[in-house]
């Protein structure tokens, strides 16, 4: 591990110094220097970055040790410092060295009349760390003192965008970030000059043989409202104080992306304040506008950034960790078909993307006691990080029957309708509705337990915010009647879990699986899934949206429940979906080895079982015994009833022992539990009791 360590730090010097020429010496005072950037493969060859220097008094000699370091970035088709707020000012008011960045594309002749399409923050946001590295490399270089920790950023329009991918390119290295109407996301109307929201045209192509094609990986990485990547940034320990200043009628870039991304921030437990700006702010001088313009953008960062970027404030910001620069580590940032990487091993930041490995085929999928590397050769899987290899692997073979998760980018408002409020005993029961996906809405019941009055908008009492409590996802058998069985209105009075769950204090939600009950679903291809499986799966996440949005619900608490096709419904969705933190499944599955598998191809479900894998079990590229380790170390109970006809409890038996070993090597070998009712395929009293007991104990 030393010596590993040694190569690469003499790899960075090398790299660094190998460099050094290519980098300018500070300016004496206010000007203009140029610095050697990334290459943009659409023109590929050596680029150049030209950088505005804005010193407090216009000289260097007047940084000191309170001295911060702040970006302020123009506008799409701007130049310098247009459409921002002013550096002189900023450098004054803030004690700061200012930074206007001409990053990629700056100017129209590049950004809205070149033929290439408009990069949307991605190389751009390189480009400004680079200069913001070359002016916290230099200044130490110089062995002048100043204040590393207050980095803040700014832009507007465009450089809105740029400062929220800064922020995400480099998450613990800014103090403060303030956004003015950037576009938070390359929709299909931006990237491909679609009708929509937007008039904004970022000239993209959906032709893969064009140089302008815009792949998938690259839309979700612009897309700054990613609810994996600010969940990515979270985990990397983002500390910024972010404000994101737009227009409530801001229609070029448009003010529903804005909420979208704020909410997807406060998810993540991200520091984001939003200035939404309506009619009641407008006041002629700093706010002139509720649409994109907003007003004054130097008087609006200093009338919303000043207590947090003034050295004088007591709630200023300042990064006390390590910046990203000289933490010297990759970033990585997960997209569909790979990993967009960005390697600060040099201090400034390279930015890469890196394709899926290549999968390894498996010969069989009961035995979890090993990986597979790519050229598959065999390693035991001895601790959690090979199993978390296997896991992916898994994942991904699961998708080659399912048909691919949806990108984040398939999210859209829920925009959540309340159909009937009725009271059952002393529970409230909302019929609701949600949107799914751009095309398609789902209906699903919703239980509040005693004491608890919906957030969602109907007649009851305004302003009540209980306590949040663990919530519950309740998924159905294969039933006409849909959600009402588990809600207790229609169906088998022995499944109706989300009812009993409600009364024993769980906020409870039951959707109908497409094509049953209210839930009319045609299954064509063209609705953008390849699967039956994959669709009930995507809507059952937006469930999990809908519930963690809820303040009644513990958003660190929902588990996830379901008898039969609601049994494995409920383990497929937990593969996809690490909020659901418990599991349990009645009669859901067992060996595919041991199983029906010409059942499993119905449009409902994975035609490509038979399609592509001939419905033969040793064809297929999965099996539950590497689905419920997938779901590891979470807990998950089976109640596997010993006369079922439908899965045969011998398999499921083998399931549970093949994933033990990797409960164990979590720690948590009590959190996996199978229980075997004598009884036939049902999910009697007794199990319920015991899965409901399950579900206390481990979402507390």
């Amino acid at each position: 591990m030393i010596r590993r360590l040694l190569v690469i730090l003499f790899a960075t010097f090398v790299a660094t110094q190998s460099r050094a020429d290519d980098w300018p010496s500070l300016p004496e005072q206010n000007g203009t220097v140029e610095i050697p950037a990334q290459e943009w493969p659409l023109r590929p060859g050596s680029r150049r970055v030209r950088v505005l220097v804005h010193f407090p008094g216009g000289k260097l000699v007047n940084v000191n040790e309170r001295t911060g370091l702040m970006l302020t970035l123009h506008n799409w088709g701007g130049t310098d410092c247009v459409g921002t707020a002013s550096p002189t000012v900023l450098a004054e008011k803030f004690n700061v060295v200012g930074l206007c960045v001409n990053y990629l594309q700056s100017g129209p002749k590049d950004s809205i009349e070149g033929p290439e399409p408009y990069d949307f923050g991605y190389l751009q946001a390189l480009d400004a760390l680079r200069a913001l590295w070359w002016l916290d490399h230099g200044l130490k270089g110089k062995g002048v003192k100043f204040a590393n920790g207050r980095v803040f950023a700014t832009g507007g329009s465009g450089g809105g965008n740029v400062t929220l991918m800064c922020h995400k390119l480099a998450p613990r290295t800014f103090a403060c970030v303030i956004d003015l109407c950037g576009m938070k996301k390359l929709s299909d109307d931006i990237a491909f000059n679609l009708p929509g929201g937007s008039d904004l045209n970022a000239r993209f192509s959906r032709d893969p043989a064009s140089p302008s094609f815009l792949t998938l990986d690259h839309q979700e990485l612009r897309f700054l409202g990613n609810p994996d990547h600010l969940a990515a940034a979270k985990s990397l320990g983002s500390q910024t104080k972010i404000i994101t200043v737009h227009g409530r009628d801001d229609t070029a870039c448009p003010f529903p992306d804005a909420v979208e991304m704020v909410d997807g921030m406060r998810r993540a437990k991200l520091d984001v304040e939003s200035q939404f700006i309506g009619k009641d702010r407008i006041d002629g001088k700093i706010f002139t506008s509720t649409g994109h313009a907003l007003g004054n953008r130097t008087e609006i960062v200093l009338q919303l950034g000043a207590k947090f970027l003034s050295p004088s404030e007591s709630d200023r910001r300042e990064r006390t960790e390590p910046s990203d620069f000289e933490r010297r580590e990759t970033i990585r940032y997960r997209t569909s078909n790979g990993a967009f990487e960005i390697d600060y091993a040099a201090g400034f930041p390279e930015g890469r993307f890196v394709a899926s490995e290549p999968l390894p085929e498996y010969p069989n999928h009961q035995d979890l006691s090993f990986v597979l590397d790519g050229e598959g050769t065999k390693r035991n899987v001895k601790t959690p990080t090979d199993w978390a290899k296997r896991r992916e692997h898994l994942v991904r073979h699961f998708q080659r029957v399912t048909g691919p998760r949806p990108s984040p980018l398939r999210r859209v408002p829920l925009d959540v309708k309340v159909l009937e409020e009725v009271k059952v005993g002393t529970l409230t029961r909302q019929k609701l509705s949600f949107q799914s996906d751009p095309t398609d809405r789902v209906t699903a019941y919703l239980f509040l337990p005693v004491g608890q009055a919906s957030s969602l908008p109907t007649k009851t009492e305004a302003g009540w915010k209980p306590a949040p409590r663990p919530a519950v996802l309740c998924l159905q058998q294969t039933t006409n009647v849909g959600k009402d069985e588990p809600a207790g209105v229609r169906g088998d009075p022995n499944l109706k879990y989300a009812l009993e769950l409600a009364e024993r204090g769980f906020v409870t939600l039951a959707p109908d699986y497409p094509s049953f009950g209210e839930h009319a679903y045609d299954f064509d291809p063209k609705h953008g899934y390849v699967s039956g499986t994959m669709k009930a799966v995507w809507d059952n996440i937006r469930a999990v949206d809908l519930l963690e949005s809820l303040p009644e619900v513990a958003a660190t608490r929902i588990g996830c429940i379901g008898h039969s096709l609601g049994g494995h419904n409920a383990i497929f969705t937990a593969v996809f979906e690490p909020r659901l933190k418990a599991v349990v499944s009645s009669c859901g599955f067992c060996s595919m080895q041991k199983d029906d598998v010409p059942s499993w191809t119905g449009q409902r479900y994975m035609p490509l079982i038979a399609s592509e894998f001939k419905n033969d079990p040793k064809r297929l590229p999965f099996d539950f015994h590497e689905l419920i380790a997938a779901l590891a170390p979470r807990p998950f109970f089976a109640s596997a009833a010993t006369k079922d006809n439908d899965f045969d409890v011998s398999g499921v038996k083998d399931v549970i022992d093949a994933a033990r070993p990797i409960y164990e090597l979590h720690g948590k070998a009590d959190d996996l539990v199978g229980h075997y009712p004598e009884a036939g395929h049902s999910f009697p009293e007794d199990s319920r009791r015991l899965a409901y007991d399950f579900l206390a104990r481990t979402l507390k």
